[in-house]
């Protein structure tokens, strides 16, 4: 079974511009997301889908792999759903699980514990 973790890192926020790339505690927010996933230990890959180089770097300084979607997928008005279609069509898998970048407080353990969770239920039904 391939499962991919995906974050979605947009550079286009209005509220607060480049938050994926905000300092807290000195690193990069969206690091903390790269780094449960990872942590995790449930993901064959870990992947940054974003359109902005800048997030690219970052992605790969905490050893996750990029994909560079289409500038059109980085609006303001993209849908979610929009977004993760595009993913997938690139990245066929059994299961993407979106891995919120704005969730710095998420841990690996509570990353694996839901997708194990999901895992578990969804081969009951």
């Amino acid at each position: 079974m391939t499962v991919i973790a995906m974050i979605p890192g947009r550079m286009g926020s209005e509220r607060l511009p480049v938050k994926n790339l905000a300092l807290i505690d000195g690193r990069p927010m969206i690091s903390y997301a790269i780094e449960a996933a990872i942590e995790s230990g449930v993901f064959n890959r870990v992947v940054v889908n974003t359109v902005g180089e800048a997030i690219g770097a970052v992605a790969r300084q905490y050893g996750a792999e990029l994909y560079l979607r289409d500038a059109t997928l980085g609006s303001s008005e993209t849908r979610s759903d929009e977004v993760v279609y595009d993913f997938m069509l690139h990245h066929p898998s059994d299961i993407v699980a979106w891995v919120n970048p704005t969730s710095p407080l998420q841990t690996g353990d509570e990353v694996r514990n839901v997708i194990n969770h999901f895992i578990r239920t969804s081969r009951k039904s």
